[in-house]
């Protein structure tokens, strides 16, 4: 028998999970393993995933401390099982949800959920959810939204709802229609606490909404992986002054004017920078980007075919020059030096990564 201690705060996960302290991992749909350990475990569980009601009445009557829970495989043909076990009655402590495969009509969600104000929400693979569940939830508290391919979430839905989520830090949108992410553009500055933006086109089209962006001036980490204009990176990185992380993953329609937009305006916050697919790039925007964001710890640009084999030398001299005795994670993938034969080699033993960290000091280079 497991003895619960005051402070210990315990995580079940699935078997093949990540490895992490404090998590008791639980082999997948094995019913008997579950209740097993969720008996033992009691109230020191506050995080748990949970295939199916069967597994759902198990957590309710062994763990009343559950904060965060991973809901699997629910399906549209038990809603007054749902009710049964609704959060606002049954899960006083529950902070986040996550809604993973589940076939259930909007309608069975509010069921499920009631009036709880939930602190983070998140929608995966749940086709069948179209979003008007939102309109009667109890937005008030909630910091993080996640929708993540969800084919049947409707924009007509969600705009109503950015209007009450005046409390989110953290939405991420992702595998989305372009014409969903088109029609939700306007509504995109409703949320001025916003610190973290995840926004992810399935059809990689062109994005409109620099300036809605440009007045999310708290934002903090901001990844797009949609194609955008020059004057709305300029917008962005001018006017968003705390932003630390930027991942541009699609920039086939970026010039290189753009590099001297992103270094002078938010050179000296960025710690992380993703610039994906940007074709025109040469050997001086990289070398800039380095001299301008001395505290960078991860550089990545990558789709580019007009680089030397001089680039990794003059990057090293640069971050050496920048950021003395620091090094940086220089990713060149997909650029036309993937291929060892164009970078310099040398005959020292060892994996060839080993050789390119001796060689470039102040440099850990990446280019598969």
């Amino acid at each position: 028998m497991v003895k619960e201690q005051a402070g210990v705060r315990i995580s079940i996960e699935e078997y093949d999970s990540e490895k992490k302290t404090n998590v008791c991992r639980v082999k997948r749909f094995s019913y008997d393993s579950f209740e097993i350990w969720t008996k033992k475990l009691g109230s020191t569980v506050v995080a748990t995933y949970c295939v199916g009601l069967k597994n759902l009445a198990v957590i309710k009557k062994n763990c009343p401390n559950i904060e965060v829970l991973k809901l699997q495989g629910v399906q549209n043909r038990t809603p007054k099982l749902l009710r049964r076990h609704n959060l606002r009655d049954n899960f006083k402590c529950l902070k986040w949800l996550t809604l993973d495969s589940c076939g259930l009509t909007d309608k069975c969600v509010n069921q499920f959920v009631a009036d709880k104000a939930l602190e983070g929400l998140k929608f995966y693979c749940s086709d069948t959810v179209t979003g008007s569940c939102l309109k009667n939830m109890n937005l008030s508290n909630l910091k993080s939204l996640e929708i993540q391919m969800c084919s049947g979430f409707e924009a007509k839905h969600m705009l109503p709802a950015f209007e009450r989520l005046s409390e989110l830090t953290e939405l991420k949108l992702w595998n989305i229609s372009g014409e969903f992410l088109e029609e939700i553009q306007v509504g995109l500055d409703k949320m001025p606490k916003l610190e973290k933006l995840d926004l992810d086109d399935d059809e990689r089209m062109r994005g409109e909404c620099g300036q809605q962006l440009s007045r999310l001036t708290r934002l903090k980490d901001l990844r797009l992986a949609y194609q955008m204009f020059d004057e709305d990176i300029e917008a962005i990185t001018r006017c968003c002054t705390e932003l630390v992380i930027l991942d541009l993953s699609d920039c086939r329609s970026m010039w290189r004017r753009s590099v001297r937009s992103i270094w002078k305006n938010a050179g000296a916050r960025l710690t992380s920078l993703t610039l994906g697919q940007f074709v025109d790039a040469k050997d001086a925007d990289v070398v800039a980007l380095i001299r301008g964001c001395p505290n960078l710890t991860e550089l990545t640009v990558t789709g580019s075919r007009q680089l030397t084999p001089r680039l990794p030398a003059r990057a090293a001299a640069a971050r050496r020059a920048a950021a003395p005795g620091r090094v940086l994670q220089l990713d060149l993938s997909f650029t036309n030096l993937s291929s060892s034969l164009c970078v310099e080699d040398t005959d020292a033993d060892g994996p060839y990564p080993e050789v390119l960290r001796k060689k470039y000091k102040g440099l850990d280079i990446t280019f598969f």
